[in-house]
């Protein structure tokens, strides 16, 4: 039997080869059906291999984080670029994850202090220190945040960066005092692609706020752009207790968030940071954090800083990245702990107001050419 090389790229095949039992023997004398059935053969062997190496490969996000510096997009933001790659590239990324800015007005009340009193305590700030006095006033607010453009006009965040959590009240000859907001008056959002640039008005379309997850909507403008990345379920599919092709302990995954380079004032550009998932559960490192946390969340080590919330969080699935979450919450710098709210939850509603919002396409006529066509009277 003629000998028949596996190619040495297959690893699952590495050094693997047929070799005849009785050594190697001549070919030239060789008649044409042998010949057609050793090729046969070969071809077999080969597709075989190939369709175990395909078996071999592990389904679902990848481990380690090369791809994102093989994209044309990401890569400029690699963090062994140049500055020089950063600012070329940030312009085109903030036109995709732009930035939110919420401002308004609030009502809520607060407990007058000295000017020597210590920081409130925790039930002080909701009001419930027994025989406290309170005192009614309406304060503006403004917070920041960040989204991602998922069609043209519809972009997706996070529920918690819409509405104002801890508000401050400016009082006369005493310190600022941070407070429960108890109703949003008025308020504006407006999406940007730098903090003073020009905005666009958007409007908020559905929260859901047990999830932690908002979509907004925007009139159509040239300003925002679509990110080119797909949104996956990052779920699994399969059996419930063994998924497949979901988001595992140990996966890469990338944030897009804004480079302050240690300090806190936003700039306009932005930068990549790598991580993995640590658990595909939310862990709750104390009992504030249970109040934050949800089922559709999963915990990774992204390094993020409060202002990140609703950057998208990319995983890497056949090589290319993919949109899996939002930015939700950190303990950073107390703990490496940064939790992602999932998109699943929100894709097919977003491609859902993405139809409702597209102009009606009117019906073909199909005229059959044997008929009469009407004429007007």
């Amino acid at each position: 039997m003629p000998r028949c090389s596996v190619l040495e790229s297959s690893r699952s095949a590495r050094h693997t080869r047929v070799v005849p039992p009785h050594g190697p023997q001549l070919m030239a004398h060789r008649s044409w059906p042998s010949w057609v059935d050793i090729t046969v053969l070969c071809v077999l062997i080969l597709t075989l291999t190939i369709q175990g190496v395909a078996a071999a490969d592990p389904p679902g996000f990848a481990r380690h984080c090369s791809g994102f510096a093989q994209d044309p997009l990401l890569g400029a933001l690699w963090p062994d670029t140049s500055e020089s790659g950063m600012e070329t590239r940030s312009p085109v990324l903030t036109a995709m994850v732009p930035r939110l800015s919420l401002r308004g007005t609030v009502l809520a009340t607060y407990e007058p202090r000295n000017i020597g009193q210590t920081t409130p305590t925790l039930e002080a700030v909701f009001g419930l220190v027994p025989g406290a006095q309170r005192a009614l006033t309406e304060t503006p607010f403004s917070q920041d945040a960040r989204a991602v453009v998922r069609h043209p006009n519809i972009l997706a965040t996070v529920a918690h960066a819409l509405t104002p959590d801890v508000v401050e009240v400016h009082v006369a000859q005493q310190r600022i005092i941070q407070t429960v907001p108890l109703r949003v008056t008025d308020t504006t959002l407006m999406a940007r692609t730098t903090p003073e640039g020009e905005g666009v008005l958007a409007q908020v379309a559905h929260v859901n706020g047990h999830y932690d997850l908002a979509l907004v909507q925007t009139d159509k403008n040239e300003i925002l752009q679509p990110l080119p990345y797909d949104a996956v379920l990052s779920y699994g599919t399969g059996d419930l207790e063994k998924p497949l092709g979901g988001l595992q302990a140990g996966d890469c995954v990338a944030a897009i968030i804004t480079a302050r380079n240690g300090q806190a004032d936003d700039h306009g550009k932005d930068r990549l940071v790598l991580g993995k998932v640590l658990a595909k559960v939310p862990v709750a490192t104390n009992s504030l954090t249970q109040t934050k946390l949800n089922v559709n969340m999963f915990t990774t080590d992204l390094a993020v800083q409060p202002g990140d919330s609703g950057s998208p969080v990319l995983a890497l699935r056949a090589g290319k990245p993919v949109l899996v979450g939002l930015v939700a919450a950190t303990m950073y710098p107390t703990a490496t702990f940064t939790y992602v709210s999932r998109i699943d939850p929100l894709l097919a509603l977003a491609d859902a107001l993405q139809l409702s919002a597209s102009p009606p396409v009117p019906p073909l006529l199909v005229q059959n050419s044997h008929q009469p066509v009407p004429q007007p009277q």
